[in-house]
């Protein structure tokens, strides 16, 4: 049996009471800009409790506001309310004239009940356009709970005076706050309403996961950090990245994460990809993309590129931001900051380096331009993660092509290629650091087989 149902309720399906039941409703609600799907949330308007009379029928018994919900529209969707056995203790959601009902019908079977049963739905009202799936997880918390109260003191069935309150107390934190504790006896109960976020992409071998809160980006709940811990013990590189490790990036390891979020975290710092991560932790490389796909998901980690000097990148229109934002160029010179430099450096040279950042150019090219004393200013390597993760500047990745020309002779060395399998990849859809990653090459074999094959095309985006 599914777990979430969702109804949306057409005038042919209701009973002979819809058209008084649309007649009643406010012009302001039928008439929205919003639409159903547009993905705005909207606060709570009216929570309800609705029970199965054994005379009466199916009837609302406790709702705030008073009269929100009316007589007749209730009665035109009763039957979704309160539905068949089959259907309980399923998050359900009904879309009908203007109003979007959540609830979680319970049915309690108890030779004390007049019908041997007891069917009752706390139902949370909102608008029909406003995402309501983050106030699913709230009502069937609510509805267990009620379950529980119920079979403990017929706290629901006996239509106790408190439950006005209750419902008061829940409309307001609820759209308030977005969280609410009830205090019922020596019973306690804390709700909140969690964020629902977009699914994160996939993550890669290839990708490099880096903490936004290093870069002064805020993680949920957290102030944003900029300076990184000194005194990290550095972690000798294994890859055929042609940068070296820096120290980790700041991780707390207080928080309550999980063994392997915690045997990961240390060596996220930026420059590390999937694969290195995996192989350093000797941790099976698909737990460590579930769960870089986690810290993904709540906004503690995003993904860049590897970090190359080999790499071209070039300025975005949110570079501009860096010109005009204080803070942010406050937090750009102390993240960047050379350990060896007691000043920080100065904003022309970043801007100089970050504005030659071009196609045709590498971040080599820029660094010996601009970077070519001795005691360099600034880390570049830091630079780049940051504009990166501010999207002041975007990685151009490189897609070789295999294009079959008769005219050209095969370059290819074919015990390599049968060994490799490289040329199946050269399609134009794997990037440089994808192949390398699926092939277990270093950038600098790729580059050799790439250069002596005079069939192979290289395409920059």
């Amino acid at each position: 049996m599914q777990d979430n149902l969702s109804i949306v309720v057409s005038k042919n399906e209701l009973n002979n009471n819809v058209q008084e039941a649309s007649g009643l409703m406010s012009p302001k609600i039928m008439e929205t800009r919003y639409y159903e799907g547009c993905g705005r949330e909207g606060p709570i308007r009216c929570i309800f409790l609705a029970e199965f009379h054994p005379v009466a029928g199916p009837k609302i018994s406790c709702q705030f506001p008073e009269d929100y919900v009316s007589k007749e529209l209730f009665d035109s969707i009763n039957a979704y309310i309160i539905p068949k056995p089959q259907i309980q203790k399923c998050t359900m959601t009904i879309n009908a004239l203007g109003h979007k009902i959540i609830g979680y019908p319970i049915r309690i079977d108890n030779s004390r009940y007049e019908r041997n049963m007891y069917m009752f739905n706390l139902c949370f009202v909102c608008d029909s356009w406003s995402k309501t799936v983050q106030y699913e997880p709230v009502v069937k918390k609510l509805g267990e709970h009620l379950t529980i109260m119920e079979e403990e003191t017929r706290f629901v069935s006996s239509g106790s005076t408190k439950l006005p309150t209750l419902l008061a107390h829940l409309l307001h934190d609820l759209n308030t706050y977005r969280k609410a504790t009830l205090v019922e006896g020596d019973t306690v109960m804390h709700l909140k309403v969690l964020e629902v976020r977009k699914d994160p992409s996939t993550v890669h071998d290839y990708d490099v996961p880096a903490l936004v809160a290093s870069v002064g980006l805020p993680r949920p709940g957290r102030q944003p950090r900029i300076a990184p811990p000194e005194g990290t013990e550095t972690i000798q590189s294994q890859e055929h990245l042609d940068v070296e490790d820096d120290e980790p990036f700041e991780v707390d390891m207080e928080a309550e994460w999980d063994l392997t979020t915690r045997q990961i975290l240390p060596y996220i710092n930026g420059y590390n990809h999937v694969s290195k991560i995996a192989s350093d932790t000797n941790v099976e490389k698909t737990l460590v993309k579930s769960c870089i796909q986690n810290l993904v998901y709540y906004g503690v980690v995003t993904l860049i590129p590897v970090l190359k000097f080999s790499n071209m990148y070039r300025a975005t229109p949110n570079l501009t931001r860096l010109f005009n934002d204080p803070e942010l160029q406050k937090s750009c010179l102390a993240f960047i900051k050379s350990e060896c430099e007691k000043e920080k450096p100065a904003l022309s040279d970043v801007l100089n380096v970050l504005c030659a950042l071009q196609q045709g150019t590498t971040l080599r090219d820029v660094c010996e331009r601009f970077l070519a004393s001795p005691t360099d200013p600034f880390d570049v390597r830091r630079l780049i993660v940051f504009a990166q993760l501010h999207d002041l500047i975007k990685c151009l990745k490189r897609y070789p092509v295999y294009i079959r020309n008769p005219n050209r002779l095969n370059g290819f060395n074919n015990r390599l290629d049968s060994m490799l399998g490289i040329r199946r990849l050269f399609t134009g859809r794997h990037n440089t650091d994808e192949i390398c990653c699926l092939a277990r090459i270093d950038h600098g074999t790729l580059d050799q087989i790439i250069e002596d094959d005079p069939n192979v095309a290289i395409i920059w985006r």
